[in-house]
């Protein structure tokens, strides 16, 4: 059963690459759904991967902006999931050219700042505030830049091992690497008292 649509109304079952197709056809709605979907997820890699919530919103900001500019040489022939690697590249991108603009490039390869407890998801995050969560942030953030970039678009950025891979531009052995010995060193951290 389908509802009966709008001539204008895009479906919710719709592909990435087809939301794709109709965004280059001049569908707004399309757009729409393609920030919708990706919305949350964005901005909580964002949010890990800089720091800060006000930061986060503003790289996403761009990132949609240069996903509108640079959407006509965007191949989405690759298959299923190619949108999404694409996206998290540019926001991953985007990161990188403010650190480097502030003059913080040492400092993204260093470690990125603790994440304050004011700057975690809302109330539904279930272990907001907790020692154990502070303790593994703080883990993480001592993590070298290669093996945190996996981690956080692992499991912050849901993508696959196969994605990352292609999104970092390295082969997918040493994206799986990095997973090992970032969780090797998590371990080793956490165990620390």
């Amino acid at each position: 059963m389908t509802r009966p649509m709008a001539k204008d109304d895009v479906p919710v079952a719709l592909s990435d690459e087809e939301l794709v197709l109709r965004l280059r056809a001049n569908d707004p709605q399309a757009g729409e759904q393609l920030v919708r979907r990706y919305h949350l997820p964005l901005v909580r890699y964002l949010q890990r991967l800089c720091g800060s919530d006000q930061l986060a919103e503003e790289l996403h900001q761009q990132t949609w902006l240069s996903v509108l500019e640079y959407l006509p040489k965007f191949d989405a022939a690759p298959g299923p999931g190619a949108f999404k690697a694409w996206l998290f590249r540019i926001a991953t991108n985007k990161a990188n050219d403010h650190w480097r603009s502030h003059g913080r490039a040492k400092a993204a390869f260093e470690g990125l700042r603790l994440i304050s407890e004011d700057q975690f998801p809302g109330a539904g995050h279930r272990m907001e505030g907790s020692e154990q969560e502070q303790k593994l942030l703080a883990a993480i953030q001592q993590l070298p830049e290669a093996q945190r970039q996996v981690l956080l678009l692992r499991y912050y950025g849901n993508l696959k091992f196969v994605e990352i891979a292609e999104l970092l531009g390295c082969p997918l052995n040493t994206a799986l690497g990095r997973m090992h010995k970032a969780m090797l060193k998590l371990k080793e951290l956490m165990d620390v008292d």
